[in-house]
């Protein structure tokens, strides 16, 4: 039995976190969804990547210039952007259809810098909604407070979301409490579908500096990070108990590479392997994990003995709220800058198409 067949069989699927033109035209894309996997996640840091360090889009680029001088670089990454989307949504319509609507998504985000503002957060989300105009898409909007409020309203609405940069469970029960409130507005069978996207390999980054300060030696180190999730996970159960007919916000792992070399490079996929739970695995860990992964079929996890080991952090001053709220404020920064990066980059490519006239 190869690895995502144990992932099945634990009802988890595995999406890849990462797009670009060229993954969708060569077929790899449809390559790995025959290999298993059901869904697709990106992020400005993805597409900036894709669109700013390939010349695989210069060519559309020009194309859109020539028709439309005056084009801005947000029009140009908002088509370049839709346009994969939409073809990667095409792709896995039928993993859609199969799974009775509850796999199969395709996401894409809000403008980061949207991140604190909850009218403009919505506008955007239903523009795109209507644009892509696809039943399988998830609109991804980050878990500030303002968000929070934004993903209960486009659930009011039927819009499906994915709320993303949650790092703690009070991210992760503010999130939850809006999907089920929104979810409220709908008939049963009829309710919107989410996902909540919690990271995971960032936590230990941060808490591993801590307790290394103190202790390189701690039983602790490369622990809290699943810890963490696996709580969400825990929560993610008492939020949902009925997964089959009420309404269903899938807990999703994100950012599951590791960063510390001395860790499996699927550590973050081999232990947080639950049913109805997603995880969203970057481009090059793919392989490595249906090669070389050893994932652990999933046993009951047990809350109370998570958050016995979590109070251990104390004994080390570290409060666990307070260091991962501030890993989604750097999250949202990061992908300001990444944005930022990629408007640039277009920006310069029309410059110079603009020069070659």
């Amino acid at each position: 039995m190869n690895n995502i067949e144990i992932l099945k069989q634990n009802n988890q699927s595995i999406w890849i976190d990462y797009i670009s033109k060229e993954i969708i035209k060569s077929g790899e894309l449809k390559s790995l969804i025959n290999k298993g996997v059901t869904g697709l996640t990106s992020n400005p840091s993805i597409f900036e990547k894709a669109i700013s360090q390939s010349e695989s889009y210069d060519n559309d680029i020009k194309f859109l210039a020539k028709n439309n001088p005056s084009i801005s670089s947000y029009e140009v990454f908002e088509i370049l952007s839709i346009t994969d989307i939409k073809n990667a949504a095409d792709l896995l319509l039928q993993t859609y259809d199969l799974s009775d609507k509850r796999d199969g998504y395709v996401s894409i985000e809000v403008s980061p810098d949207l991140a604190h503002d909850t009218d403009k957060t919505i506008n955007q989300a239903i523009h795109l909604h209507k644009k892509i105009n696809m039943p399988n898409i998830l609109i991804k909007v980050p878990a500030t407070k303002e968000g929070v409020k934004a993903i209960k309203e486009l659930t009011e609405i039927g819009i499906n979301t994915n709320a993303t940069l949650m790092f703690n469970q009070e991210h992760y029960r503010n999130v939850a409490d809006a999907f089920i409130n929104g979810c409220s507005k709908h008939n049963e069978n009829k309710f919107p579908f989410s996902v909540a996207s919690f990271f995971v390999s960032r936590v230990d980054t941060a808490i591993d500096k801590l307790i290394s300060n103190k202790d390189n030696k701690s039983n602790l180190l490369g622990e809290i990070a699943i810890l963490n999730s696996r709580l969400a996970y825990a929560n993610f159960l008492n939020k949902f108990p009925n997964q089959i007919s009420g309404p269903l916000q899938k807990p999703l792992w994100g950012s599951t590479s590791t960063k510390n070399s001395d860790y499996s490079k699927t550590l973050y996929i081999d232990k947080l392997i639950a049913p109805d739970s997603i995880n969203t695995i970057p481009y090059e860990t793919i392989e490595e994990f249906i090669n070389s992964g050893k994932p652990e079929n999933y046993k009951k996890w047990d809350k109370k003995s998570i958050e016995i080991k979590l109070e251990k952090l104390k004994d080390y001053d570290i409060n666990l709220n307070q260091v991962t709220q501030k890993l989604q404020y750097e999250g949202i920064k990061l992908f300001q800058e990444s944005y930022t990066n990629l408007l640039k980059s277009i920006t310069e490519k029309l410059k110079i198409i603009s020069k070659n006239r």
